[in-house]
């Protein structure tokens, strides 16, 4: 009997003891995936997250990076700089970077674009694929080259947007200067205020666009202003 009676009690304990713990609810783990951030991937595979809304000064093996909330300028340390840096939008977000010569880049949500540290006064070339509106300074006679998935742009002293969302149709709009469009079959030149469209199945098209409705997404009042972060 007593040894009955020492059990009961055991069991009874137990679960009292049990009972009376503390209910552990599983958290579930809250991760912001990279899709949500924006990233800048260094060439050395370094990766600087730049979501946060603050100014901070980064220092790699090839520039001296400034990063804000709203954009990233640099310093480049030398003039043989050939490897690339990778600089990722997600959706819902819109972040400018400066190159070197003061070309100005606003990349809507969505996008990636590769990038060198390059002195200014070279001739300048990226890749993006997404949206992505230029501002190169008039004066500056170098031409920058926008490589995307299925065109390559050719500009100088111009003002322009490059969208790669559909690739059976890139748009490019032009509001200054001079751009040429070509792909594997043709090269077509276009007049500010038109918009040359890649097609997979045909050649370039040319249409003329409203200028103001066509980029209120970089240059309406919501869009980020440019800034000059090392100031």
């Amino acid at each position: 009997m007593w040894i009955t009676l020492v059990c009961i009690l055991a069991v009874i304990g137990g679960i009292w003891w049990w009972v009376q713990q503390p209910t552990i609810v599983p958290v579930p783990v809250v991760k912001e995936e990279a899709e949500k951030r924006i990233l800048l991937t260094l060439a050395n595979g370094d990766v600087l997250d730049l979501s946060a809304r603050q100014h901070k000064i980064f220092q790699s093996q090839d520039a001296t990076i400034y990063a804000s909330p709203q954009g990233i300028t640099y310093s480049p340390k030398g003039i043989g700089v050939t490897s690339w840096n990778t600089l990722s939008v997600p959706e819902g977000r819109m972040y400018s970077l400066i190159l070197a010569d003061g070309t100005y880049v606003l990349l809507n949500g969505k996008t990636i674009v590769r990038f060198k540290f390059i002195n200014a006064g070279r001739n300048k070339q990226l890749f993006m694929d997404g949206e992505a509106f230029f501002r190169l300074l008039p004066g500056d006679s170098t031409t920058l080259t926008v490589h995307t998935p299925v065109t390559d742009i050719n500009a100088s002293e111009a003002e322009f947007s490059v969208n790669s969302y559909d690739r059976g149709h890139v748009r490019t709009i032009l509001a200054r200067g001079t751009v040429t469009l070509t792909d594997q079959r043709t090269t077509v030149s276009l007049q500010p205020g038109t918009e040359g469209i890649y097609n997979a199945d045909a050649d370039f098209s040319i249409r003329n666009v409203n200028l103001q409705s066509a980029l209120h997404w970089a240059t309406g009042s919501e869009a980020p202003r440019r800034v000059n972060i090392k100031d």
